[in-house]
């Protein structure tokens, strides 16, 4: 579980970072992982399969469909509907199919992946990220026991609008 205080202080960014109108997440896309501290520099992607790896070739393209403002389900393209199964994040299980994310966070000029008020995200390898040419991970919310690197899962547009966001 997480630490109380932690649980406090991510609930207070993801409700004052919230944005009225969505500005990622949409169109078609890759979900990119995006290192928690400053300068959140992109450490890879998630396959089709919801895994997280840095083999550029593997990234999954996925789509969203807008419920309201700050909820959507999401789908990877190739193998249909991504959400959280337990604490990890899956994609084309039939069992998470519809799962809710939405967005909000605390990295500046982006929204983030998130299902309530939670949003970091890491693996259970000690070297996390994979090498590219390691086989990709499955990634879950964060308990704080891991000791590869922390991510939030932002979003990469991929559409011709791509210039225009």
């Amino acid at each position: 579980m997480l630490p109380q205080t932690l649980l406090l202080a991510l609930s207070a960014l993801f409700t004052a970072a919230a944005a009225d109108t969505p500005q990622d997440f949409t169109g078609l896309g890759e979900i990119r992982t995006l290192y928690i501290w400053p300068d959140h520099p992109d450490l890879g992607c998630l396959t089709s399969a919801g895994q997280w790896t840095t083999n550029e070739t593997l990234c999954g393209s996925f789509t969203t469909q807008w419920t309201s403002n700050l909820t959507f389900y999401l789908s990877a393209t190739a193998t249909g509907s991504c959400g959280i199964d337990g604490a990890t994040f899956r994609c084309g299980d039939p069992d998470i199919f519809g799962t809710p994310g939405g967005t909000g966070g605390p990295i500046p000029g982006h929204d983030i992946l998130r299902y309530g008020q939670y949003g970091i995200m890491a693996a259970d390898a000690d070297d996390a990220p994979p090498a590219p040419q390691d086989p990709p991970l499955d990634i879950h919310f964060y308990t704080g026991s891991e000791k590869g690197k922390y991510v939030f899962l932002g979003w990469k547009h991929l559409d011709d609008d791509e210039d225009n966001q």
